[in-house]
């Protein structure tokens, strides 16, 4: 689909349930980080998962800003007609979710977000301004295979492959922007989420990259669950729990 003028990979797959689902996936990553997930959504709705601009089958655009991210979920949804929408997204996803709900009119019935990367703690920031840095190093490839080693703790060959086929397709630039834009965006977070009214489920991993009490002051409306066993990529990597939860959210609005 043409979007500001750069094609974006989507791929709809036809569910049971009168929902349509709209995956967003991390920075870095690729619509497959959502594959685990595709068999239970299915029992509720359409899916539409997509790779985000510079990333595997999209191209990139001129601005990676949170509001040039979201407009593209924005003109998806309009252009689709899509009705009782739920976002899902994965870290950096995630924040691009809450911008979309935070700035669009759109028929949003559920939403939820695993590891959004919000109220950051500041060493985290500090991470990902080195990790900003790294991506200009020679042995980028190298690299890669060590991140995906850190950022795992226990998983399959499989999803070690989903990772770094991902990371290596992805437009280095657009990842640098991306972050920078991510670290912007939520330096002005601060008293945003309380206005996000549909119910929303949030699943958290690492609290370097979400601090539970500082979520749970101001977002007291969120359903909030942790997993274990995982840092940053849970939908890959712990997919039971993770799937658990979104079934029971899902289940209890049906």
């Amino acid at each position: 689909m043409k979007i500001n003028n750069a094609e974006i990979f989507i791929e709809h797959i036809q569910g049971n349930g009168n929902l349509n689902f709209i995956l967003l996936h991390n920075a870095g990553g690729s619509h497959h980080f959502f594959i685990h997930q595709i068999e239970l959504l299915k029992k509720y709705g359409d899916i539409m998962w997509l790779d985000l601009p510079g990333h595997n089958g999209s191209e990139g655009i001129s601005s990676y800003q949170m509001k040039d991210l979201s407009s593209i979920v924005s003109v998806i949804c309009k252009n689709f007609s899509l009705k009782n929408i739920c976002l899902i997204g994965l870290n950096n996803g995630a924040d691009i979710v809450l911008d979309v709900a935070l700035n669009y009119s759109l028929p949003i019935k559920n939403i939820i977000l695993v590891d959004p990367p919000i109220f950051m703690e500041k060493e985290f920031v500090a991470e990902i301004n080195e990790f900003i840095n790294q991506l200009e190093r020679d042995d980028y490839s190298q690299f890669v295979i060590s991140l995906v080693d850190a950022l795992f703790i226990s998983t399959d060959d499989r999803n070690k492959e989903i990772a770094k086929d991902a990371f290596n397709s992805v437009d280095k630039k657009a990842l640098q922007n991306i972050f920078k834009g991510l670290i912007e965006w939520d330096a002005q977070s601060i008293g945003k989420l309380k206005n996000i009214s549909c119910p929303t489920l949030c699943i958290l991993t690492d609290e370097h990259h979400c601090t539970y009490s500082k979520l749970r002051q101001e977002a007291p409306q969120f359903e909030i669950g942790k997993v274990i066993g995982s840092k940053c990529w849970a939908t890959l990597e712990v997919p039971e729990q993770v799937n658990a939860m979104i079934e029971r959210f899902l289940m209890l609005r049906r």
